[in-house]
């Protein structure tokens, strides 16, 4: 079961891929996705809202990426997220963590505690950052100051792990945050729950309610763009 996964040729072009993001930048061409994955690799993404997990079961599930939650704000760890990390490695999928980001908090701390939880592992995918609208808070000083703030967390979790951070986000947080600002060339992983985003992507949340063997409740459904 464990050998269809590690077998997958894909997996060393992706790595090399991976390993190539943080090299050679100079002009970069933002007028396609970032190629992150396979076109059309499947995924799912897992915090400890999922509760455990049983890897063997989802082992057995076509899936060949996964992003992992491992912080939030400027002090909290996701408590699975080590446990989490060892399992799907395991699995031989592609595996990447991501941080939920708090507009009201500074960025540097938060890049500090997502790097802590986070080892420099060669092969894995890129740190992903959350930015959404649901369960955040307000903006402290105003948008610039903000901005100013994401910018040094991401410029943070660039030089720590030699690639672009993916940038998580929702159509209306992009809209009111992202969109004609200077982060054209983060890979762009969009909630699209109504159909194919129309904005530049490379990761697609298609779903919240996937049901898969292994994982009680609802699951993100991710495919990488084709």
């Amino acid at each position: 079961m464990l050998a269809r996964f590690v077998r997958r040729p894909w997996l060393a072009a992706a790595a090399l891929l991976l390993g190539a993001c943080g090299a050679g930048r100079e002009g970069p061409d933002v007028s396609a996705p970032a190629r992150l994955l396979p076109p059309g690799a499947e995924g799912i993404d897992l915090s400890h809202h999922n509760g455990p997990v049983d890897w063997g079961r989802l082992g057995t599930e076509p899936l060949d990426f996964v992003y992992l939650k491992a912080s939030e704000g400027t002090d909290h760890i996701d408590p699975r997220f080590q446990e989490n990390w060892l399992a799907a490695t395991r699995l031989g999928w592609q595996v990447g963590a991501y941080h939920f980001y708090l507009l009201c908090h500074a960025g540097a701390p938060q890049a500090e505690n997502f790097i802590r939880q986070v080892e420099v592992r060669p092969g894995t995918l890129p740190p992903a950052v959350d930015l959404e609208h649901a369960h955040n808070c307000k903006a402290r000083g105003g948008r610039e100051a903000a901005l100013s703030e994401l910018r040094a967390f991401l410029g943070a979790l660039e030089a720590e792990y030699g690639a672009l951070p993916v940038i998580y986000t929702t159509p209306a947080f992009h809209a009111e945050w992202l969109a004609g600002e200077d982060f054209e060339a983060h890979p762009v992983w969009i909630r699209s729950l109504d159909g194919a985003p129309a904005q530049r992507h490379a990761i697609w949340q298609y779903s919240m309610k996937g049901r898969l063997a292994g994982v009680e409740g609802p699951v993100d459904l991710n495919r990488a763009a084709d």
